[in-house]
């Protein structure tokens, strides 16, 4: 038997049907722990984004190390959070003015908990909207472009920062550094320097005293000490996944979720299988891999969790229910013989964020179910 037969056979007594999304609890407690002591020795706070897990049972890990806020990217994921106790939420996307009636009384419901709601504005407009209709003690942030380039004020924008800095009572302000993602991992220190000089400048040309607020895992997971700002929001650290792998962002140690998806077909000739785990099940974020891009990796586990990552198993193509495997021929007898249809094969995804989004639950590699919902639902 080779490597993913052995791997299938313990994957049969979980109880799941499948496609489903396994977390590794020790990988991601580990992980969770690490960021945690990195922000305390940096002397700064840590505002983790539920977007990657979006799980309430994840979640409580994160208040059991300790973490009191959080990060999310909607009004139902804040709804989501706070049903299950989470009283201080930022939500970081631009505010749709359309939402404001359901996010003041959401703020309401949190400042009644001695919590708040922190909203993103880059308008005057915005601004003021935000100022009439969600009151004081939730918080309003300024969405600065420090160099990514999809949203928020150009942070050498001088005349539009003070005139949105005018228009409202401000908390912070606010950056998403995604050009991390395609930083060699040597430049990541320098390009956090960056990021937190421009905070630092556009707080300067504000005239108030703002909190500092930034976050990606690539940054986040890599620099010894994060100083120089207030805040950071890493969420893709907890799981991590291949993206993170091939940039060298963490060790595969440190993946914490996989598929375990169905096998349909096993053809020794093509050297390939194909499995039902497709766009729908794992997202469609490809990562490169020699030059290449794949939408994730198989993977072994043993007894005691996940094992292996292989990047030369790789998922080289993706539709809506297929996954399509290609398995290196030198390498079919011990990893893929004895494999048959019907049995599952674990999939590290490429992009861990979009494989959560696509599922109502996650389970345990122990068998323990984590809901997506306070109410336990493991469905909803």
């Amino acid at each position: 038997m080779g490597l993913f037969a052995d791997t299938a056979r313990l994957l049969e007594r979980l109880p799941m049907d499948a496609p489903a999304l396994l977390v590794d609890e020790t990988r991601a407690r580990a992980n969770i722990a690490a960021m945690c002591a990195k922000v305390e020795a940096s002397h700064t706070s840590l505002r983790p984004h539920f977007k990657t897990h979006q799980n309430v049972g994840v979640g409580r890990w994160f208040r059991e190390a300790g973490v009191r806020k959080a990060t999310v990217s909607s009004y139902d994921m804040a709804v989501q959070f706070a049903d299950d106790g989470w009283n201080d939420l930022t939500i970081a996307v631009l505010v749709d003015p359309g939402d404001l009636t359901r996010l003041a009384a959401l703020g309401r419901r949190l400042a009644e908990r001695n919590g708040r709601l922190g909203l993103l504005v880059d308008t005057p407009e915005a601004a003021r909207a935000v100022d009439t209709a969600v009151a004081w003690p939730n918080a309003i942030y300024m969405k600065i472009d420090t160099g990514y380039g999809r949203s928020g004020i150009f942070w050498e924008d001088v005349p539009r920062i003070r005139e949105t800095a005018a228009a409202g009572d401000f908390t912070g302000l606010l950056t998403h550094a995604g050009h991390s993602y395609r930083t060699p991992r040597d430049e990541l220190k320098a390009l956090h320097g960056t990021t937190a000089a421009r905070l630092t400048a556009v707080a300067v040309a504000t005239g108030q005293d703002l909190l500092l607020s930034v976050g990606d895992t690539p940054t986040c997971a890599t620099v010894d000490l994060l100083v120089g700002v207030d805040e950071v929001r890493p969420g893709n650290f907890v799981f991590f996944d291949v993206m993170q792998l091939v940039a060298g962002i963490c060790g595969p140690q440190h993946l914490a979720l996989a598929a375990a998806c169905p096998v349909l077909a096993v053809d020794e000739a093509r050297g390939r299988l194909v499995l039902r785990g497709g766009a729908v099940h794992l997202g469609k974020d490809p990562a490169l891999v020699a030059g290449q891009p794949v939408y994730g990796c198989l993977g072994t586990m043993t007894e005691d969790g996940f094992d292996q990552v292989l990047p030369e198993v790789a998922v080289t193509q993706l539709t809506q229910e297929h996954a399509v495997v290609d398995v290196p021929r030198e390498r079919w007898g011990d990893l893929a013989a004895g494999l048959q249809p019907g049995d599952r094969a674990l999939v590290f995804p490429s992009h861990a964020c979009l494989a959560c989004h696509q599922h109502g639950h996650l389970l345990t590699t122990d068998g323990t179910c984590l809901p997506r919902e306070a109410n336990g639902s493991p469905g909803s």
